[in-house]
């Protein structure tokens, strides 16, 4: 990166080091979507909203806190969750405690088929990483974990 006026050495470093992490992760969604959506027809997000309700308890997952694990909006769970009802994947239903709220569940079939998926989908990830010894696993989740713990707000 050439020298910018009013960026520090360390902000290169910081600038350099975020383009990197977000390239790899692309690249890393990128391999992950195509392979899901050939093997299973599914996009990386049904799978994501599918392995969060997976993670659930058995009463389910409001929308709204559904929508905060995957940290995206309401509105674009409800769009990625609209093909999993309509396939019998998951089913929704008014939340007991607050009737504005929706809470969201895998029946059956949606675990039987997710388990498929996230067992393939689990060997996709450690071809991917398969370039990594265990110490670099180890470090690299390590780095990883002091990012996500640092002021991100």
């Amino acid at each position: 990166m050439a020298n910018h006026p009013g960026i520090t050495e360390a902000q290169q470093r910081a600038l350099r080091s975020w383009l990197k992490l977000l390239g790899s992760g692309n690249a890393i969604r990128k391999s992950l979507t195509a392979k899901m959506q050939a093997a299973h027809g599914v996009s990386l997000s049904r799978f994501d909203v599918l392995a969060n309700l997976y993670r659930a308890a058995d009463e389910g997952v409001r929308l709204s806190e559904l929508s905060k694990q995957l940290m995206v909006s309401n509105g674009n769970v409800t769009q990625v969750m609209a093909p999993l009802l309509k396939e019998g994947l998951v089913d929704r239903k008014p939340c007991p405690n607050d009737a504005r709220a929706a809470v969201a569940r895998l029946t059956n079939k949606g675990r039987k088929t997710f388990e498929a998926m996230a067992a393939e989908h689990a060997l996709w990830v450690e071809d991917l990483f398969a370039p990594l010894t265990a110490d670099e696993h180890q470090a690299l989740h390590s780095l990883l974990e002091k990012l996500s713990t640092s002021d991100l707000d």
